[in-house]
Parts: C-alpha cells; sequence; structure tokens
C-alpha cells in the first residue's frame, strides 16, 4: 500500500522545506509515501530539496524539474508518473499535520471502500502577523473544499482523466466538475483521529498577500465565506510543529523583519491588503 503525495512548486524556495519537513516528519505509519515534487521556478528550490536529510525510511521523495507549464498540466504529469493507490495534493507553503497518513491509514481500515478521506477544519496561520484563524467547512458538505489536506483514490483520478488541462488555478474545481458525487463515498479523517485539526496548517506568507482579506484576516470582514466559518485561535506552534518549529523560526524571523516597523511604509502596505 502506498500514498502518493503531489507537491506542485514555483519559486517558493523560502518556505518549502517546512512543507517537505511535514512528510518527512509523519508519525507512526506504516505505509508507504512517495513525495513528488515538480519545480518549475528559478530560484534554490532544487539545493534546498537535495540537502534535505529523509530519515522516513517509509519515504521516497523523488524531485522534478519541469519546463514552465500550465498549473494543472504539471499536476497531471506527476500523478501520472505516480505509483500510490491514493494521491493528495499539497501545497508547498502548508505544513500537514504528522498523523496526516496515520489518521488516513486507521480510516481505510475502518472504510475500506472510502474513495477521499479529508477534514473540514484546519488552520490558516499569517507568518507576518504572527495570527491564526481556524476554518470550519458549515457549506457545501457534499465535497472536501480543502484540497490540500485531502487524500483521493488513483481510480478517480483515471476515470476522469485528471484535472483540466491549461489551467493556472481553479483546478480543485475542474476535476470536481466532472465527478458524479453521488458515487463517491466522503471520509472524515478527523473522527478518526482528531489529532489532525489542529496541526494541519495553511501558511500565509509574504508570497500570498493579496488573499488575505479573502482568509478572513481582515477584522472588518464577515467571518463566514463562501464555503468556510472563520474564527480566532490561538495555537503553540512549538507544539504544533514538533521538530519542525526550528525550521519554521528560520522561515518567520526574516519574513517579519522585512515587513517591520523598521519597513513601515512596506508593513503599512500589508497591513492594509491583511
Amino acid at each position: 500500500m502506498k500514498v502518493s503525495l503531489i507537491m506542485p512548486t514555483y519559486n517558493r524556495d523560502f518556505i518549502i522545506e517546512l512543507a517537505i519537513q511535514s512528510i518527512v516528519h509523519q508519525k507512526e505509519h506504516s505505509i508507504d509515501i512517495e513525495l513528488l515534487i515538480g519545480d518549475d521556478g528559478d530560484d534554490n528550490t532544487d539545493k534546498i530539496v537535495a540537502e534535505i536529510k529523509n530519515v522516513n525510511p517509509k519515504l521516497q521523495i523523488l524531485y522534478r524539474k519541469t519546463e514552465r507549464i500550465p498549473l494543472s498540466d504539471k499536476i497531471n504529469k506527476l500523478i501520472r508518473e505516480s505509483s500510490g493507490e491514493f494521491y493528495g495534493l499539497i501545497g508547498s507553503d502548508d505544513f500537514q499535520s504528522p498523523y496526516k497518513i496515520i489518521a488516513f491509514e486507521k480510516a481505510l481500515a475502518q472504510n475500506p471502500d472510502g474513495d477521499m478521506f479529508g477534514q473540514r477544519k484546519f488552520i490558516f496561520h499569517d507568518i507576518v502577523f504572527n495570527k491564526s484563524l481556524l476554518w470550519i467547512q458549515n457549506r457545501r458538505m457534499d465535497k472536501y473544499m480543502a484540497g490540500s489536506f485531502l487524500l483521493i483514490r488513483r481510480t478517480i483520478f483515471n476515470e476522469y482523466d485528471g484535472y483540466g488541462s491549461g489551467l493556472w488555478k481553479s483546478i480543485d474545481t475542474s476535476l470536481a466538475n466532472k465527478v458524479d458525487w453521488s458515487k463517491i463515498k466522503l471520509i472524515d479523517v478527523e473522527n478518526i483521529d482528531d489529532r489532525v485539526l489542529l496541526s494541519s496548517i495553511a501558511m500565509q506568507h509574504k508570497n500570498n498577500i493579496w488573499i488575505r482579506k479573502k482568509r478572513g484576516f481582515n477584522p472588518f470582514r464577515k467571518k463566514q465565506t463562501s464555503n468556510f466559518l472563520t474564527k480566532k485561535i490561538r495555537i503553540d506552534m512549538e507544539t504544533m510543529l514538533e521538530e519542525c518549529y526550528p525550521i519554521y523560526q528560520e522561515i518567520a524571523k526574516p519574513m517579519r523583519y522585512e515587513y517591520s516597523w523598521f519597513n513601515f511604509r512596506k508593513r503599512f502596505n500589508l497591513f492594509w491588503k491583511k
């Protein structure tokens, strides 16, 4: 049994190590993992990947340098190369719970006919301002909306011929619109191992400042988004990230300095977008 994790990336050398290490430090699982990284950027991502020490004997890391192609085409290419019975798309700036794979493993054992294994709660964390929001999916409950924390049976990808070609955004939607959801069995892993809830983190950072308002970090924005209810939450990053916390500190320190009061104009513009 193998799970394939698909990580497309473009010029995220300042944060990608945290995402990769969150896979390296998966805990308690017995099934195999392969992490396929598809890089079409021009930064130092290749060097960072090469220097990562893989201490997980159940994990294989595969790095692929590609030409600049639409995101959906890159994802389709990586999935077709993968060999797992299940696959998941994960962001190169997201922190996957250390219990992501064991939670799936337990859920699959209890639901061997499950098609999609996901969760309806996760955290958005703003690295620059050190603020966090708990997102709770409370609309469109017929499918999982948190795509980075979802594992999908490979046969679904094959049956619907993958994601739409030539796309740079709305990748998940392109497949979801083709799926006959009446035939798909959804399994909530959070009901089987709730440790995933407060350790699945989508990171906000300097490279995605334009979506801060959309994510609910603006105090004047409604707490209800199109599909999620957002709530302020205090989190202990050191406890949640465990072995990966030192990497988070290395990433956060220069980013916070870049937008500190010493760079007032830059910080003000970021706060306004927030």
